[in-house]
C-alpha cells in the first residue's frame, strides 16, 4: 500500500506542473505587457515583472531567460490575435478579392482597436532609438508575418488574372495604409479615441474599392 500511495503522488506531480506551467507564463507575459506599456523597454526589469505576476525571480527566468526573450515573446502574443494569415486557407477569398480585402481589412482594423494594441506601438516608437532591436523585431516577429499573407494573397489573385498587379509586396502596404492611416496613425500620436464598428466598416469599404479601382484586371467588376 505504502508503494501504491508513492506512486500515485508520483504521477500527480508532472501533470500538475503541465497545468500551471502555461497558465504561469501566459501571467508573466501579461505582467510583463503592463510592465512595457508604464515603464518603458528600458525602465522594465525582470525583478518588476516577478513582482506584477506574483511569480518567483527564478520562475521567470526559467521561461524567459532574458528581458529581449520575454519582450520578443510579449510581441508575439500580441500579433497573435492578428488572424490575417489565415487569409490563404479562405477558398470564398480566394475567388473574389473584395471579399478577401474585405477580411483583411476588418481584421486589421479590429485589431487595432483596444488601446493596447495602440499602446505597444507607441511605446515601441519611444525606445527604438535606444534599443534598434526593439522595432526590427517588432516587425520581424508581428507585421511581417501578417504582411507576407497579404502579399502572397495578392500575387495568388494576380496569378489567377483576376487582378493586375506588377509589384505585390507594394500594393499590400498599400492596402494596409489605406485602412491604417484613418484609423490608427493619430491614435499612436493620442490624437482621438478607438474608432467605432460603423466608422471601421466605411474606411475598409473604401480601402477595398479605392484598390479594386487600380487594380482590378480590364473586365473584373471593382466590388462584390
Amino acid at each position: 500500500m505504502k508503494s501504491i500511495a508513492v506512486s500515485t503522488a508520483t504521477n500527480k506531480s508532472p501533470m500538475r506542473s503541465r497545468d500551471q506551467g502555461p497558465s504561469k507564463r501566459e501571467a508573466i507575459l501579461d505582467a510583463a505587457t503592463r510592465i512595457f506599456l508604464t515603464h518603458g523597454y528600458e525602465g522594465a526589469s525582470m525583478d518588476l515583472v516577478a513582482q506584477e505576476s506574483g511569480a518567483a525571480r527564478r520562475t521567470v527566468y526559467n521561461q524567459f531567460e532574458s528581458k529581449e526573450v520575454l519582450f520578443n515573446a510579449a510581441v508575439e502574443r500580441v500579433w497573435r490575435d492578428m488572424p490575417v494569415v489565415s487569409i490563404m486557407s479562405d477558398e470564398a477569398a480566394l475567388e473574389d478579392p473584395a471579399l478577401g480585402l474585405r477580411k483583411v481589412g476588418l481584421l486589421i482594423a479590429d485589431f487595432w482597436t483596444p488601446d493596447q494594441a495602440v499602446a505597444f506601438v507607441r511605446m515601441v516608437i519611444s525606445e527604438s532609438n535606444r534599443f534598434p532591436d526593439l522595432a526590427e523585431n517588432f516587425v520581424r516577429l508581428g507585421k511581417m508575418p501578417a504582411l507576407r499573407a497579404l502579399i502572397d494573397y495578392i500575387s495568388a489573385m494576380n496569378g489567377q488574372g483576376i487582378i493586375n498587379v506588377q509589384d505585390p509586396d507594394l500594393a499590400a502596404r498599400q492596402f494596409v495604409g489605406l485602412v491604417n492611416e484613418p484609423l490608427l496613425w493619430y491614435r499612436v500620436i493620442g490624437v482621438g479615441g478607438a474608432p467605432s464598428k460603423d466608422r471601421r466598416q466605411q474606411v475598409v469599404e473604401e480601402a477595398v474599392a479605392t484598390f479594386l479601382a487600380r487594380y482590378s484586371a480590364k473586365g473584373t467588376a471593382a466590388a462584390s
